[in-house]
């Protein structure tokens, strides 16, 4: 069993590495070439991709000292927990556990993901599309990293623990520790954040633009309510995943915004009341 585990993690370990390989391909290769169109609001430059990079692959090397030092305890540790010990919100939205609920939370995160995709039929040109790129593989990755190191801090057992009956026999170990913040929901917020930091910036709004947006956020609010209501997770859990995902995704296209005269402009909008704030950074 320990030997399987070992291979898995093993296999996530590579799979992350490939990532961070070709989000650094991307940028060299986009740098490379020059600037990108000019009325393309985004560009990349290397300080700024440093940074976001040394920040990822701390998390990804912090994650084996939180995995070995902290401790987790076993099943029989757990035998006592009841819903009295949960926050009073949690308590009142306690749910138990629905698979197929868990199964459709796993395909709507999935095609929350993919639809900023789209986004490739308004950028259409082979430069944009590479920053884009870049700016999509930080979202997620940044995500990721940061909500797998949350998850290991905070150790939260899931709701199944604390159902008054819970059977040790059933215990997962450190996944059964797992519950905050909601990955997935993290994931699926994190694009409808990325979509809207993009198309808040962009000036002229088109059919496509307004139904992707509809789009991404009804599908993260699917995948983020199936979380919750399948007994995966915890309501605040889900909350957490929304607000971090979503924080996210928002402030990557900000940052790569393109400098004029020095300084970068960087426009808040908040819907519904579209309230914009411009801040200058020398």
């Amino acid at each position: 069993m320990s030997g399987s585990k070992n291979l898995k993690k093993l296999h996530n370990n590579l799979k992350l590495r490939k990532i961070i390989d070709f989000q650094i391909f991307l940028i060299f290769w986009n740098c490379a070439f020059g600037q990108v169109e000019s009325n393309f609001p985004f560009s990349l430059n290397l300080a700024t991709e440093a940074a976001i990079s040394g920040i990822n692959v701390g998390l990804f090397l912090l994650h084996p000292a939180l995995r070995s030092n902290l401790a987790v305890p076993t099943g029989d540790d757990l035998i006592g927990f009841s819903r009295d010990d949960l926050f009073v919100l949690d308590r009142i939205t306690y749910r138990t556990y629905d698979y197929c609920a868990e199964r459709t939370s796993h395909y709507s995160m999935i095609a929350t993901l993919a639809i900023p995709t789209l986004l490739a039929f308004e950028v259409k040109k082979n430069k944009p599309l590479a920053v884009m790129a870049v700016m999509g593989i930080e979202t997620y990755l940044t995500t990721y990293l940061t909500i797998t190191t949350l998850k290991l801090i905070s150790r939260r057992p899931r709701p199944e623990v604390y159902s008054g009956n819970y059977n040790p026999v059933g215990y997962r170990g450190i996944e059964s520790l797992n519950s905050f913040p909601s990955r997935h929901t993290a994931l699926a917020f994190s694009a409808v954040g990325f979509v809207h930091g993009y198309y808040s910036t962009i000036s002229d709004k088109t059919l496509l633009s307004k139904i992707l947006l509809i789009s991404t956020y009804t599908a993260a609010v699917t995948s983020g309510f199936l979380r919750y209501y399948s007994g995966v997770h915890h309501f605040t859990d889900v909350l957490a995943g929304a607000a971090i995902g979503w924080s996210i995704g928002y402030v990557v296209p900000k940052i790569h915004m393109k400098r004029q005269n020095n300084q970068t402009t960087i426009n808040y909008d908040i819907n519904p009341m579209h309230i914009r704030i411009a801040v200058l950074i020398n």
